[in-house]
């Protein structure tokens, strides 16, 4: 016997409610160009130099004819810490299971995150990705990468203490147990990933005026820490913007894509840009071809 539709309907709203309430709302939106590295290169003074020459040349960008926002601060030193990126050497299983296990230490202070990433915003937002240090914090966003491609990252990070070891899969297996769904061999060794301790220099303080929602930039040199040397290994410009439920308005999202799209295309700000496509991740696990042979 056929169902009445009122049940049918009821049924169906109960089930669309249900599938709602575990989406998880994508919090920001972060456009992300790499840059030369060569245009960076030089000591410090000469670095926040090249930095504010860069600022200067995208401002304009912005407030001209074609953009017309409005723009506020300049680009500054904001932090400076070290970077670490672990995995599985030779077969990088974290980094084929779609996830990026890092460590960052701040002036004495280790926090640790993992991110899974996919293009498919179900699939990633469906990951356990709870911590078990107290004060854990977790985040859902979305990247865009040159020239338009989008991925959705969520991540965690928490704080661990100074005796913390991270030797074996079952470290981060540990620190964030969802990992364990992944059925990877926790006995196996995970290294820095190159071999590489980065220097991590992030320059912050600049907007944009996007209308609901101002564009935040943020400008990043990573260098290797063990190589005597000006020029860094990588350099990234991007900008983000916020909302914890997601209220991005049409506004927002069509400026920020000419404004992307800008910064790709005119032949000045375009100049510092890399031909390389590569993310900031990325550039590390190529960074000795045979870590993932």
């Amino acid at each position: 016997m056929n169902k009445p539709l009122s049940i049918i309907s009821a049924a169906l709203l109960s089930l669309s409610t249900s599938v709602s309430a575990a989406d998880v709302d994508v919090g920001s939106r972060e456009y992300k160009i790499l840059l030369d590295t060569t245009s960076f290169s030089g000591n410090t003074t000469t670095r926040a130099t090249k930095v504010n020459n860069y600022w200067t040349a995208l401002k304009n960008l912005i407030e001209n004819d074609s953009i017309e926002c409005d723009t506020s601060g300049s680009l500054s030193l904001e932090k400076s810490r070290t970077v670490i990126f672990y995995d599985v050497e030779n077969s990088c299983d974290l980094f084929n299971a779609g996830y990026i296990f890092r460590e960052r230490i701040d002036n004495g202070n280790r926090e640790v995150t993992l991110k899974f990433r996919s293009p498919d915003r179900f699939i990633a937002s469906k990951k356990d990705m709870d911590g078990t240090e107290s004060g854990w914090e977790s985040k859902f966003e979305e990247d865009l990468a040159a020239p338009f491609s989008s991925k959705y990252s969520y991540s965690t990070k928490q704080g661990i203490s100074q005796s913390k070891n991270l030797n074996k899969v079952d470290d981060p297996v540990g620190l964030f147990p969802g990992l364990a769904d992944e059925n990877l061999d926790e006995t196996l060794a995970i290294e820095k990933v190159g071999n590489l301790t980065i220097n991590e220099y992030v320059y912050k303080n600049a907007s944009v005026d996007l209308g609901a929602l101002d564009g935040e930039f943020s400008l990043t040199l990573w260098y290797n820490e063990t190589v005597s040397t000006t020029q860094p290994i990588v350099a990234e410009i991007s900008f983000k913007y916020e909302d914890t439920n997601e209220g991005f308005s049409n506004n927002v999202v069509t400026r920020s894509k000419s404004l992307f799209s800008a910064m790709q295309e005119d032949s000045t700000v375009a100049s510092w840009n890399t031909q390389n496509s590569l993310t900031k991740t990325a550039a590390v696990y190529q960074y000795d071809s045979n870590f993932c042979d």
